[in-house]
């Protein structure tokens, strides 16, 4: 069906409509100043905001990964990831929001040694850089005191460096590299159940990948569901547990055209914590931490460890 500019029109002149309720809700007194009012900090795009209204954030994620199916190859990976982000609200019925992050990426290789001796002889690599722009725009369908329902439309674009060579100029693998390389359809989904002194929320998401890069490799799709709890603790405290599982599609290339889908099943507490008074009155500030608990490991040929998030938010 094609979507003619008169009815592009409509749906843009009917959409502030559409909104307006969930907007106003969004207002009411009691709402926004919940600390469970946002996810826990590993959640992305799960809270929109009202006209005119700006948000900041940081985040730093520090990961690993060790336990490799063979003893030659990828034997253990650490990373170090901060990601900056921006949010602002045009009218109330959509919030747009900007992200870029910078990585450094560190893994150590075990390489086959020649000659009758034979065993391995481990050697180190690492890439840093700036990675992939994450711009999105969030509609509020359903906000009230008790009910949150968000869709996301959001694009990846491959701003992130992708070539970083080795010492001996060999291009660094695909799982080394900042950014991709690639464009990429970002869609979500959001609920939250609002509650008093609690909140449940559920939210599926997929990185959709929509071409190759310059060295012919496409990333993999990446599919993600995940549900939380949060109970507050004190007015300005309240504690989480969430569940997250993904599906990584193996990257295509001339070099690797085939693997399993690799899974993971992980499960994370975490903490939110808002100042409500003085000079720094209105941060936010959190903590998340990952372990673990099922998958299968499909294409990739480490295992995750433990991961640790922590993160920073200001509304204005």
């Amino acid at each position: 069906m094609t979507l003619t500019k008169s009815g592009a029109a409509l749906m843009l002149a009917a959409a502030p409509v559409l909104f307006s309720n969930a907007a106003s809700a969004h207002e009411g007194e009691g709402y926004t100043a919940r600390v469970d009012d946002h996810a826990p900090i590993g959640v992305m795009a799960d809270h929109f905001h009202r006209k005119g209204e700006w948000m900041a954030s940081a985040r730093l994620m520090l990961m690993s990964m060790d336990d490799p199916e063979m003893a030659t190859g990828a034997q253990k990976m650490s990373g170090t990831m901060v990601m900056a982000g921006m949010m602002f609200a045009p009218t109330d019925w959509v919030t747009l929001t900007a992200g870029l992050s910078w990585a450094d990426r560190d893994m150590t290789m075990a390489m086959p040694m020649g000659g009758m001796m034979g065993g391995t002889m481990e050697s180190e690599m690492s890439a840093k850089g700036i990675g992939d722009l994450k711009l999105n725009a969030l509609f509020p369908i359903i906000a009230d005191k008790e009910n949150r329902f968000l869709l996301k439309a959001g694009i990846t674009l491959p701003t992130g460096k992708n070539g970083l060579e080795s010492d001996a100029g060999t291009r660094l693998m695909a799982s080394l590299q900042p950014g991709t390389g690639s464009y990429a359809f970002t869609p979500a989904a959001t609920y939250v159940r609002f509650g008093e002194g609690w909140s449940l929320g559920l939210q599926a998401a997929a990185d959709l990948y929509l071409d190759h890069n310059d060295h012919g490799e496409k990333t993999g799709d990446q599919y993600k569901a995940t549900a939380w709890a949060s109970y507050t603790l004190v007015d300005n405290l309240s504690a989480s547990v969430r569940v997250a599982q993904a599906w990584d599609k193996p990257l295509k290339s001339a070099m690797a055209m085939g693997g399993e889908t690799s899974t993971q099943t992980t499960l994370l507490g975490g903490f939110n914590y808002v100042i409500r008074s003085g000079a720094l009155k209105g941060n936010r500030f959190a903590v998340e931490v990952g372990l673990p608990v099922g998958g299968d490991r499909g294409w990739r040929p480490l295992k995750p460890d433990t991961s640790l998030t922590l993160g920073w938010q200001l509304a204005w």
